[in-house]
């Protein structure tokens, strides 16, 4: 009788591993956002852009030459989602967050026979690139483009022969048309390609290159302006980088990466792994998703946003694969060990990506934002027509989120390389010299009444000719001597 059972129950072991898989990759986001979570920039001024329903000239005191918004996709995606639900921002942060978390998780599994690979590899991508965590959680559409590689990947890979599937050659300029789209950087997926033919499948990797400039014309003309968007993403490329010397005067994500030492291990590990298991095959790393794992670590090296958005993808992508075939070979396809174990890396995974390390997923629940909401703030909001002046683009990112329907500008938004140059000179010099607010003089002198000047810091800025009031959160907000104020020089 017992053995009869558990000949009934094998039979829908299978079908529980898939479930248990699901269900864990699901549960993930909607626990890291029953913390409180909120993403700290992107996501913010994204939400707040639909409900403020204005173009970025009326938002951002800005150069000329960027008229269309650099992800136009993303934002009439959020426009439809506010007409659903007419939800406030914080609505569309938290549907940010967990529909492009599940979107990145759940898009390689339909190339998996062994599901719990997949699963497995997130685990491992959260122990050894602890950076994928956060950065699956930050609600902004390159984790559409992230989703978009590694889809292409695996359409791309999945043949010994040098030329693609009917299915690459249909879903490849579709899905680089979508991230050229929602999310703007058409030009980076050209680097799937490159994995192709370092792969050595020269005539899949031209196939590849006419896939990819197909679909970034069919992206650039969803925009209603094909020429114009194609030219303004180069530009707004290159404006990211221009008229900076020192690396700390970069956002983080664009400064040189570290070589992630931990992944590289893990990479050695496993292949040594496979070595003592099958046999060394060289070929086995002649494929694109392990190419495009070695490009994305080594241009990491230069900027380490390669390997975060292109070299984790394909590293994840290479792992799962890699344990799919010791699964194969070590486990029986319904046998109970193999739930088991499923369970054991659900278990692991899930508390991998949703522990509360170093704060990660609560820093933001004790935000104070310089918003109406914020007794603090009374009296120092910006008048009429005024104008943020912030160093720091998550000043922006806060305040914008906090106050989208304002009738003030910011003079740092969420593209430094957007700022006219007068005005990127003085950041620059600012940050050249270790954010010292007397580089911040040019700025003070061009400020009225109706402006306010807003710097983080632990003490009072030392610019004599404003007066400053704390608003929480190391948040000091600087502005000209009215004679009427109460609140001069007050800190909390």
């Amino acid at each position: 009788m017992v053995a009869l059972i558990m000949n009934q129950f094998k039979r829908y072991i299978p079908l529980l591993v898939w479930i248990v898989v699901v269900c864990t990759v699901l549960f993930i986001p909607f626990r890291i956002i029953q913390y409180g979570f909120l993403p700290t920039d992107d996501a913010l001024r994204h939400a707040a852009k639909t409900i403020a329903n204005r173009p970025w000239q009326d938002i951002v005191i800005m150069r000329d030459g960027f008229p269309i918004d650099p992800s136009p996709g993303w934002q009439k995606i959020l426009e439809w989602v506010h007409d659903v639900n007419h939800g406030d921002a914080e609505s569309l942060v938290i549907f940010s967050v967990i529909a492009l978390m599940l979107l990145v998780t759940f898009c390689a599994l339909p190339w998996f026979r062994r599901p719990e690979a997949w699963l497995a590899a997130l685990l491992v991508a959260a122990v050894f690139v602890p950076a994928c965590t956060t950065r699956f959680a930050r609600g902004r559409p390159y984790i559409l483009t992230d989703a978009v590689l590694i889809v292409i990947l695996f359409l791309w890979s999945d043949r010994e022969k040098d030329w693609p599937r009917r299915a690459a050659l249909i879903f490849t300029p579709l899905l680089v048309a979508a991230s050229a789209w929602i999310h703007g950087s058409w030009y980076l997926l050209c680097l799937p390609g490159a994995a192709i033919l370092f792969a050595g499948l020269w005539r899949s990797a031209m196939c590849y290159g006419a896939c990819w400039l197909g679909g970034s014309v069919l992206g650039c003309a969803f925009t209603g302006h094909p020429l114009g968007f194609l030219v303004q993403s180069v530009r707004h490329m290159f404006g990211v980088f221009g008229d900076f010397v020192v690396s700390r005067q970069l956002e983080p994500e664009l400064r040189p990466g570290d070589g992630a030492t931990a992944a590289v291990l893990a990479v050695a590990v496993l292949l040594l792994w496979r070595a003592v298991a099958f046999g060394w095959n060289a070929r086995a790393l002649l494929n694109p998703i392990f190419m495009m794992m070695a490009l994305g670590w080594l241009l990491g090296l230069k900027m380490q946003r390669f390997w975060w958005d292109f070299g984790t993808p394909a590293f994840i992508a290479w792992v799962a694969l890699e344990l799919q075939a010791h699964f194969e070979s070590k486990t029986v396809f319904d046998s109970a060990r193999r739930l088991f174990i499923t369970l054991a890396i659900a278990a692991g995974t899930f508390l991998a990506f949703t522990s509360d390390r170093e704060g990660r997923w609560t820093d933001n629940v004790t935000m104070e934002y310089f918003s109406p909401d914020n007794p603090d703030a009374a009296g120092w909001l910006p008048g009429d027509g005024g104008v943020i002046y912030d160093s720091d683009m998550d000043v922006f990112f806060e305040t914008f989120y906090k106050n989208p329907t304002a009738n003030w500008k910011y003079i740092l938004g969420f593209e430094s390389g957007w700022m006219r140059p007068e005005d990127l000179e003085v950041l620059r010099k600012f940050q050249w010299n270790y954010n010292d607010p007397r580089a911040l003089e040019p700025w003070v002198a061009r400020m009225r009444p109706q402006d306010r000047m807003i710097i983080r810091g632990g003490g009072q800025p030392q610019i004599s000719e404003l007066e400053w009031h704390n608003v929480g959160s190391g948040l000091w907000v600087g502005r000209l001597p009215q004679s009427n104020s109460s609140g001069n020089g007050t800190s909390k």
